[in-house]
């Protein structure tokens, strides 16, 4: 079993170090997700806060979720942002907006990894497209992912209704040659952030396009139905059938994953 991250955390590029007022935020948290109160303002500038109502097992008791904002200006370091930039396939210009910051907030949630995987991403994007609301930054490094969210395609994806993809920054489908396979393996990545195993299939001779559909619906499925996939289950992708078995995955950061296998 995969376990989930201790912090949640995504970061805000932005052209100019922004400044948030802690009442305006408090009022768009409590607006979003209920009952909040602000803690003292940390050293570096950075705000804190935590939801009563929102309570995750802890020792022989609960504690309520916190929220932790750091801001800081500068840029991400050069590898990283190569790192990230590799394996953002879904934003052409993602390129050049990402270069234009100079300062970055993180966003982390804190004492909530052993919340339902629903309720801590339900929450935490909750408090993310508030935060988006009030200072709207030029790109969004989702850590658990591995890659660059476009802010504005991401709170159109969480918008209400049935085109709502709660997935959309979360999961990536990655791209990545691996030697000891013989070729490049697709992986998903981000479920395993929450608790849930990724997938994984190596390509070989077979173009990508039909395996990133077919990796996307099992994280979809995966995500909305649980851990309910048993090893051995059959799937299909592209024209072929696959049988998952778990295995480490192939590719860093090392996790549990459903290796498709052909049958």
């Amino acid at each position: 079993m995969t376990a989930p991250v201790a912090s949640y955390a995504v970061d805000l590029l932005y052209d100019e170090l922004p400044v948030f007022d802690r009442d305006e935020v408090l009022a768009k948290l409590r607006d979003r997700c209920g009952a909040a109160s602000a803690m003292d303002n940390a050293k570096d500038g950075g705000l804190n806060f935590f939801f009563p109502d929102l309570r995750a097992p802890f020792k022989d008791s609960t504690v309520p979720v916190q929220i932790a904002l750091t801001v800081a200006p500068g840029q991400l370091p050069v590898d990283q942002v190569m790192a990230f930039m590799k394996q953002t396939w879904d934003w052409g210009e993602a390129k050049d907006v990402v270069a234009k910051h100079q300062a970055i907030v993180t966003v982390g949630d804190l004492l909530a990894s052993a919340l339902p995987y629903k309720s801590r991403l339900g929450f935490f994007q909750n408090v993310l497209c508030g935060i988006l609301e009030l200072l709207q930054p030029l790109a969004i490094r989702w850590r658990p992912s591995g890659k660059f969210v476009n802010p504005a395609v991401l709170l159109a994806a969480l918008e209400p209704g049935p085109k709502r993809d709660v997935i959309r920054g979360a999961v990536n489908v990655r791209r990545t040659l691996v030697k000891s396979t013989g070729g490049v393996v697709l992986d998903t990545l981000g479920l395993g952030a929450l608790g849930l195993p990724d997938f994984e299939v190596a390509l070989g001779e077979r173009m990508p396009q039909p395996f990133e559909l077919a990796l996307r619906s099992l994280a979809r499925y995966q995500y909305d139905m649980g851990d309910v996939i048993a090893e051995g289950r059959t799937v299909k992708a592209g024209a072929e059938s696959f049988q998952l078995a778990i295995a480490s995955s192939s590719v860093e950061p090392k996790r549990d994953v459903f290796l498709l296998k052909p049958v």
